[in-house]
């Protein structure tokens, strides 16, 4: 937690916040743009709704600053948005929507973190990032960005 404590943190929702594993399954197969889901549960399903949140970073949340909390996931319909918008309400409730951002692409996250703090007047080094994906960790530390896979608060 010290790790956390005093600075900005964007938290990843999927396979961060929440378990990434949906119909208990990990890849749904088809088009791998919809990763373990499929464009029907995109769509018209509650799939992400129904996603477990994990209770180690519900603690991790629950420790921080509510106005430092923010997150910063992907989302390929609006539909899956409003699932997710749902899910952190009631799985999250400290999290507060105003700091809640969605993208389309994982790999943008660091650019979007970089474009915030400049919009906000906040230092890089007052930020810190945590999501599940080593590719755009890695992207977002040659940026500047101290960034942590959720493994760095298991115990």
């Amino acid at each position: 937690m010290d790790k956390l404590n005093d600075k900005y943190v964007f938290f990843d929702v999927d396979g961060t916040l929440a378990e990434y594993r949906y119909n208990d399954r990990l890849y749904a197969g088809g088009c791998p743009e919809f990763g373990c889901q499929s464009l029907e549960d995109l769509l018209f399903n509650h799939l992400f709704y129904e996603a477990r949140p994990l209770k180690t970073m519900q603690k991790v949340v629950e420790a921080l600053d509510s106005n430092k909390i923010l997150v910063l996931g992907t989302i390929v319909t609006n539909h899956e948005m409003e699932q997710k918008y749902l899910w952190l309400k009631e799985n999250y409730p400290n999290i507060k929507k105003e700091n809640i951002f969605f993208i389309s692409s994982t790999m943008l996250k660091p650019e979007v973190i970089i474009q915030w703090c400049k919009h906000f007047k906040v230092d890089i080094n007052e930020v810190a990032f945590v999501d599940d994906r080593i590719d755009v960790l890695r992207k977002a530390e040659e940026k500047g960005i101290k960034a942590y896979h959720p493994s760095s608060f298991m115990e």
